[in-house]
């Protein structure tokens, strides 16, 4: 490739390492025919119709959209409330920093005996203000159950494993929430102060989330360009360059995917 050739948003490392990733997808938990019938989940409301509902009863219809969305209906899910955002300003002019804020959501089997586990997902309350992150939040934690499934751990091992999560979360379709998600940085503005506030979501970056769409966009045979509406502008810039590159680079991108060897990552063969 040239000097002025198209380049990708993340170096070529965390990228061989995601499309060893999808392999490992393939090859677990999803072959190519059924991603293929996968849908790219956007915000519209062909998958999230207009609500009147509020607190856990919104976001059980939220979850259980993504559930549906995510082929995974037929599982019988637990969702409960973890705790929320502690307030960051106490009175006018002064504020706090806290040192850790509850997680956006956990995932965890819990043992009902006798061999049963019944799987439960939490989410924070304060991610009600912002129903797509929520989604995404959702997302991550449907695709802990799926990974739990498969028969190997990711390449690069336990280590990777929310990385890998994110990554698999993407790859079931809604990587445009992921993307959006990742990082927000926004202005407030009120009677008696004013200021920006910024915060980070998942573990995989914004970019790799948006190399990550375009990859499993061409594995569904569909145009990367699809999802660019749906982004934020910065995002779809990137997306952009991703599918410019995997236009240039991996014209078959099935096919270099299935051609990696994940003994490389010391995976025992499927």
């Amino acid at each position: 490739m040239g000097l002025f050739g198209p380049k990708l948003p993340i170096d070529a490392d965390e990228f061989e390492w995601q499309l060893a990733c999808f392999k490992w997808m393939l090859e677990d938990f999803e072959q190519v025919g059924r991603h293929r019938q996968t849908p790219l989940v956007t915000p519209t409301i062909d998958y999230f119709p207009d609500s009147r509902l509020t607190g856990h009863a919104r976001a059980r219809e939220l979850f259980d959209q993504v559930r549906s969305h995510a082929g995974l209906e037929d599982v019988a899910f637990r969702l409960e409330a973890g705790a929320a955002n502690r307030p960051d300003r106490v009175q006018p002019g002064f504020g706090l920093r806290h040192e850790a804020a509850p997680p956006l959501g956990t995932y965890h089997l819990e043992d009902r005996g006798q061999g049963q586990y019944e799987p439960v997902i939490t989410y924070n309350p304060s991610s009600l203000a912002d129903p797509a992150r929520l989604v995404g939040t959702f997302a991550h934690e449907l695709a802990h159950y799926v990974i739990d499934g498969a028969r190997r751990l990711p390449p690069g091992g336990a280590d990777l494993h929310e990385l890998a999560t994110d990554l698999a979360a993407a790859f079931m379709g809604f990587g445009v929430f992921l993307a959006n998600g990742a990082k927000t940085f926004e202005a407030f503005n009120s009677f008696d102060s004013m200021g920006w506030s910024s915060s980070q979501s998942g573990y995989l970056s914004e970019k790799a989330l948006v190399t990550a769409l375009a990859v499993t966009q061409r594995l569904a045979g569909r145009d990367p360009l699809d999802a660019a509406r749906w982004l934020k502008p910065h995002l779809a810039s990137d997306l952009r360059r991703a599918a410019s590159y995997l236009v240039k680079r991996h014209p078959d991108i099935e096919a270099d995917i299935m051609a990696i060897d994940l003994g490389d990552y010391g995976m025992e063969p499927a």
